[in-house]
């Protein structure tokens, strides 16, 4: 049924699913992150226009998106948990997801997960998700999380993923049911030993769908090359965080020392500073 909707297989409607490592594409990624959210009351306006929080500004975050010949129609981003900043899942399942850091799990988080109105029925979301997915194993992640509507809790059962919880309010300003889900990553060889692709049901599905047949596990490590190029430049870095979204100067200290420790603080001052790329940087 799933796939009569078109929610699965090779019908992006032209979108090709990579990962944001260009200004110009991390800036429409946001830009549409901040206008969906916007639209459907999960968060107030920006009067920049773009929703950048702390975890976007982290090197080790992994924003993909579904980008057509001029725009970008679909997002999702992949946080992996730190000491210092955590998931954003933790304003509202910390006691879960401590849970899973007691065990010695590496977890991360997809969030942003949406997708354009022009590309709502098609396997824009799915592909998003999958190619997260292969960034995220590629990480040493053990566990993927999500935040999603109780509506939309089944569907990702189908996936695989199973409900940790019960339904609150991701934000305190807001009122936005969610529930959290997690993909056991660490389990999957187990999980899918003796399964063989082609056989029809689920299990060999979801076995093709995460690992067999997932082309973006391929791509990987030549995205993270590019994204490492881009954190190193402070002209870029100055645009994005500063100048279209005003993002650093409204950080909290604490938030900035994170950012600072990642950047490296000699960087950190020059984005802030506005000192332009020394030569031969990129």
């Amino acid at each position: 049924m799933l796939r009569r909707m078109g929610l699965f297989g090779n019908d992006t409607q032209g979108a090709d699913i990579l990962r944001a490592t260009t200004l110009e594409d991390l800036a429409k990624a946001y830009q549409l992150v901040h206008d969906v959210f916007v639209e459907q009351g999960y968060i107030h306006p920006e009067e920049t226009g773009i929703r950048i929080r702390p975890f976007e500004a982290l090197p080790e975050t992994a924003t993909f998106i579904a980008k057509t010949a001029s725009a970008v129609v679909g997002v999702t981003t992949v946080v992996v948990d730190s000491p210092d900043l955590g998931l954003p899942t933790d304003k509202a399942f910390r006691t879960e997801v401590d849970a899973l850091r007691a065990e010695g799990r590496r977890v991360c988080e997809g969030t942003n997960w949406l997708v354009a109105a022009s590309h709502r029925n098609t396997a824009v979301m799915t592909e998003l998700m999958r190619c997260s997915f292969a960034h995220a194993l590629a990480a040493g992640c053990t566990d993927y999380l999500g935040t999603v509507s109780p509506k939309h809790a089944r569907f990702y059962k189908l996936l695989g993923f199973e409900q940790l919880g019960d339904v609150r309010s991701y934000s305190k300003d807001i009122e936005d049911p969610v529930v959290l889900v997690r993909l056991d990553m660490a389990g999957l060889d187990k999980r899918f030993e003796g399964v063989t692709a082609g056989d029809g049901d689920v299990e060999s599905f979801l076995k093709g769908y995460y690992i067999d047949n997932n082309p973006y596990h391929r791509h990987v490590e030549a995205w993270q090359s590019l994204s490492d190029r881009l954190f190193a430049d402070p002209t870029l870095l100055r645009v994005l965080f500063v100048v279209d979204s005003g993002f650093l100067p409204r950080c909290r200290p604490g938030e900035l020392k994170a950012i600072g420790q990642r950047w490296g603080k000699q960087l950190l001052g020059r984005v802030l500073a506005g000192e332009p790329a020394t030569a031969g940087s990129t």
